[in-house]
């Protein structure tokens, strides 16, 4: 299929439209300024996403916020440092600061003139409507990452969509629960080493733009 078949994007919210990494980045330099040689930035990264992945399972249990929380707390014991439970949910609030990659407004601009935008990311309630507001997107159309629209089949007759119609765009290579094309998008160099499996690829949002941009002259 080309990009102008689908009708619908559901695309990542979290490293595909904001750079959450910087975002993290940013909210742990009090706690790293109290290490005397703190790690570089990709082994801070590494270790942080490691600690969320283990925390996944209990995302029922903790909430969004709450897992950054926790995740924060033990990544503070791992360098041998301390955080009070109060440093920890200053650190999981930041999220609501997590800025947007520069090409994602523009693309996300563009992108809605030709399809319904709908996006996966998880926030604390009090941060939905905001993060909606900064994406221009409806609050219906912001989905939890435990919510699949795409497998349930009341959700895709209530909004006259099928799954054919509907192109996910993410950072993982992780198959998606529900069989329906993807685009990859991968910003970081070393992401280009591994093989596209995927139906399209780009290297940006503003590539997917171009992507586009070249079906419609196709």
């Amino acid at each position: 299929m080309e990009l102008t078949d689908y009708r619908a994007l559901l695309i990542d919210c979290d490293e595909v439209l904001v750079d959450r990494d910087s975002g993290i980045w940013s909210a742990l330099q009090p706690l790293l300024a109290q290490h005397k040689q703190p790690p570089e930035r990709d082994e801070v990264l590494g270790l942080f996403r490691q600690i969320a992945q283990a925390l996944a399972p209990r995302f029922d249990e903790l909430g969004f916020g709450g897992s950054l929380c926790f995740a924060h707390r033990q990544l503070a014991q791992w360098l041998g440092l301390e955080a009070s439970w109060e440093e920890g949910m200053a650190f999981a609030r930041s999220a609501r600061d997590w800025p947007l990659f520069e090409d994602a407004p523009g693309a996300l601009l563009y992108l809605r003139k030709f399809y319904r935008i709908l996006v996966y990311g998880d926030r604390d309630s009090a941060d939905r409507d905001a993060l909606c507001e900064r994406l221009g997107i409806a609050s219906e159309d912001l989905f939890s990452q435990a919510g699949n629209p795409l497998s349930d089949p009341a959700w895709l007759q209530a909004n006259e969509l099928q799954l054919k119609e509907l192109l996910v765009i993410t950072c993982a290579s992780a198959s998606p629960t529900a069989p329906v094309d993807m685009c990859l998008v991968r910003r970081s160099e070393s992401a280009h080493a591994q093989p596209c499996l995927a139906s399209f690829c780009a290297s940006s949002m503003a590539d997917v733009v171009a992507l586009h941009q070249l079906s419609l002259r196709g």
